[in-house]
């Protein structure tokens, strides 16, 4: 188990100091086993790293991709990272690069998604009976509106649907908007905490170990980059491939089961 286990703060501060695309950079840079946590509202997402490799995501009940697209949504949250050589059942096989541009791709829409769903696992309850929601809606947000019933979560709806999160809570934060739902928020569990805030103090002191140094040795490669010497040839950036991706929201009415 993860908990069982020691971990030791590596680095820990705001994601406003340090962008989340930075971060992770620097933990494939320097190939750390370890996890980064990031404060989401009342939750705590978690990135988990093998060898500087992405392995896992998990936000509430988002996993994966949908779970580090709704992080980058972030940007002045408070985040740590702590060394930890527990495995994980992986969620994340893409290269690191594509999981970046894929989760900032996302973030653009759980930015619009949020300030109707503060809650990742809320619960959605009609506010008007189904047959009349019905004939207020389109036929695409009909079967998302049969699975409404006062008990499923919105991550329990996107399962049973089978279709992507980000999708469902797009289109509840449609049905929000046309005052045809209303959330529950979930009670938080029993004894969680989870909040990696400090103080500035604190932060300032913990900058410590192979993070301390590789903020150093990047600050010293931009330095470099600017201004090249002829007799060390320049390291060629690693290449970011084009995952090719699709826009969201383009399928945010996907609501039948495949």
């Amino acid at each position: 188990m993860l908990a069982a286990r020691r971990r030791d703060v590596q680095l820990e501060g705001s994601l406003s100091q340090f962008p989340l695309r930075e971060l992770i950079e620097m933990a494939v840079y320097s190939s750390v086993s370890g996890v980064l946590e990031v404060q989401v509202g009342a939750d705590v997402g978690r990135i988990f790293f093998r060898d500087g490799l992405p392995q896992h995501a998990e936000l509430s009940a988002l996993q994966g991709i949908d779970a580090i697209g709704c992080m980058f949504a972030e940007h002045d949250a408070s985040f740590r990272f702590l060394a930890d050589n527990a495995p994980v059942t992986p969620t994340l096989w893409m290269d690191p690069w594509e999981i970046i541009d894929l989760a900032e791709h996302q973030a653009q829409t759980w930015t619009t998604v949020r300030p109707y769903v503060s809650a990742l696992g809320a619960i959605p309850t009609l506010r008007t009976p189904l047959q009349r929601a019905q004939s207020l809606v389109g036929e695409d947000l009909r079967p998302l509106l049969m699975m409404i019933d006062g008990r499923r979560s919105i991550p329990d709806i996107a399962r049973d649907l089978a279709v992507a999160p980000i999708d469902v809570y797009v289109g509840i934060a449609t049905l929000i908007q046309q005052k045809i739902v209303t959330l529950t928020q979930p009670q938080p569990p029993a004894g969680s905490t989870g909040d990696p805030q400090t103080s500035t103090g604190d932060r300032e002191e913990k900058r410590e170990g192979f993070f301390e140094r590789l903020i150093a040795r990047a600050l010293e490669e931009e330095r470099r980059k600017s201004e090249p010497r002829q007799s060390e040839p320049r390291q060629s950036e690693p290449r970011q491939s084009d995952p090719h991706i699709s826009d969201p929201r383009r399928s945010g009415g996907r609501f039948s089961k495949e």
